[in-house]
């Protein structure tokens, strides 16, 4: 009787960690603001390693883009937007 007790215990749990979320529900953005007119290369790749750092400060586990927006902002800014999906925490025996 217990042995099969536990048995259901463990495929509640193990259920319980399979159950995938909304995927549009967990996408979310960070940005960063740079002068308006600095699109070179290498101010493109200040701005990924700016915007890399926040998502990785935020997704632990690694992250997906799904967008990125340049905005136009007051006093001569314009704003970098990313929007991305933190990778899937999965449980796993194996």
């Amino acid at each position: 009787m217990h042995r099969w007790l536990l048995i259901a215990a463990l495929a509640v749990i193990a259920s319980a960690c399979s159950t995938s979320p909304e995927p549009d529900r967990l996408v979310f953005g960070v940005s960063g603001d740079r002068a308006a007119g600095t699109a070179t290369a290498q101010e493109d790749a200040e701005m990924r390693r700016f915007l890399d750092a926040k998502l990785n400060q935020i997704c632990t586990r690694g992250y997906d883009t799904v967008k990125v927006d340049t905005l136009a902002a007051e006093g001569g800014k314009q704003l970098v937007d990313e929007e991305a999906r933190c990778q899937d925490y999965s449980f796993s025996l194996f």
